[in-house]
């Protein structure tokens, strides 16, 4: 049997590397450029609003996993067409995984969001999901990445290091803390949003300062597609893993 090293190893272990890192390797000579935006499809039935901006998607070009910075943006879910309901949201956006959700705060205007790694899936009791790959962002204005990077003392709280994503019928949310309060969460008709710092994330309120809680105006879920055919990331489309005709 292979055992594995705690997460508070795990963290002291990362802390000692990028220490020795920022003491002993030199950037000067090792410049790599950001990567281009990423592309947006055109959708004749839908049109993509809060990810249309070229500093919006190369943000989110920078931010992503290595693996899907060659992609481009699909809008799946947009409450203009589809609805301001968390029911219409599951219906468009439960088969997808590796989503970006962008969302319009009324009072300022200012774009924040959350990456998933996992499918957006209703659940009756919140359930919890997802992994490190999840991250919060502000896209607009002063565009900033929370990445989940746990230290040493956030390993002493399991439980809320594991909120990657949880769903129910009545929210979603990213990211937990010991009050009940998330990194972002979104009520049941999208109205209404929170966000607090989150354990793990370590992330400023997305919706600044002066409150936790926001009034939501338009919200969108984009998934990925592959830049050089146009399918899914995750296969969805690709005869590849259609195992009916194998049956």
């Amino acid at each position: 049997r292979v055992n594995f090293p705690r997460r508070r190893t795990l963290a002291r272990m990362v802390k000692f590397n990028e220490d020795w890192a920022e003491c002993h390797v030199s950037t000067r000579s090792c410049h790599i450029p950001p990567p281009p935006p990423l592309g947006c499809v055109k959708n004749a039935e839908v049109e993509a609003v809060l990810a249309k901006p070229t500093a919006v998607r190369a943000a989110l070009a920078q931010w992503m996993p290595l693996q899907y910075r060659s992609t481009k943006l699909d809008l799946i879910f947009s409450t203009n067409v589809h609805g301001r309901s968390l029911s219409a949201f599951y219906e468009q956006v439960s088969k997808t995984k590796h989503t970006v959700c962008l969302v319009e705060m009324l009072s300022t205007g200012a774009t924040i969001g959350c990456f998933a790694s996992q499918a957006w899936v209703s659940h009756k009791r919140p359930k919890v999901y997802g992994d490190g790959e999840c991250f919060l962002f502000r896209a607009t204005p002063e565009a900033k990445c929370y990445k989940w990077r746990p230290s040493e003392d956030d390993t002493k709280t399991d439980a809320l290091l594991e909120q990657f994503q949880v769903s129910s019928e009545t929210y979603i949310a990213m990211g937990g803390n010991k009050d009940g309060s998330s990194g972002l969460r979104l009520n049941e008709d999208l109205t209404k949003g929170e966000s607090a710092p989150a354990v793990g994330f370590n992330n400023d309120p997305l919706a600044g300062s002066e409150s936790d809680m926001f009034e939501i105006g338009l919200v969108e879920v984009y998934r990925l597609v592959r830049e050089i055919d146009g399918r899914p990331v995750d296969g969805e489309d690709d005869p590849m893993w259609n195992l009916d005709g194998c049956r």
